[in-house]
């Protein structure tokens, strides 16, 4: 079952970042900046096999209709892959899961997409739509919000485990980074 599964992964990611010519009725619109429209839609639902729903990201532009990617609950994080706390390239047929998506407001150019294909751990991507590349970023809480003065900043937020055997449990970090994915600034909440 799961190799069935894997084959029409992929058959749906092969067919992903075209031009497509009809939106699923089934998608949402879970953005708009301009012009630009951008819908999720679920392809297929968690099952006791499969524990995670797959899901598909589209991009509607003045009339043009374009499937980005098709979600991949197979996939694993790139947590390895992320030095000094900088975000880490992922194929774009990687994405593991695709809970919330939003065209970033300061680049109209990025996508912002969030999920959480573990019941644990919200994984978090930056997809670039010229080149059609994609950054995963070191967080596993998901997305505060935005900074923009004269840069644009994400801001994320995660979680640590306490040192001190005694006290035990997790605290929270905020995470500050461009939105190349290059880490700038971490702000502790331990208390």
């Amino acid at each position: 079952m799961k190799k069935l599964f894997t084959i029409a992964i992929l058959f749906m990611t092969m067919n992903s970042m075209q031009a497509q010519t009809a939106l699923p009725t089934t998608a949402k619109c879970v953005s708009e900046e301009g012009t630009l429209k951008l819908y999720l839609n679920q392809e297929s639902k968690a099952t006791e096999d499969e524990p995670a729903t797959v899901m598909s990201i589209w991009l509607t532009d003045k009339g043009r209709t374009t499937k980005l990617l098709v979600t991949n609950p197979m996939a694993e994080g790139v947590w390895s892959k992320m030095t000094n706390g900088h975000a880490a390239p992922v194929d774009i047929r990687q994405i593991a899961a695709a809970d919330k998506a939003m065209i970033i407001p300061y680049d109209n150019n990025l996508v912002y997409i969030e999920g959480c294909p573990d019941a644990r751990n919200v994984y978090s991507y930056i997809l670039n739509l010229s080149t059609k590349s994609v950054i995963q970023l070191p967080s596993n809480s998901g997305l505060v919000g935005f900074v923009c003065e004269d840069d644009a900043y994400i801001v994320m937020q995660s979680y640590r485990y306490n040192p001190d055997p005694e006290v035990g449990g997790r605290f929270p970090v905020l995470l500050v980074y461009d939105l190349n994915g290059k880490f700038f600034k971490e702000l502790s909440l331990q208390k």
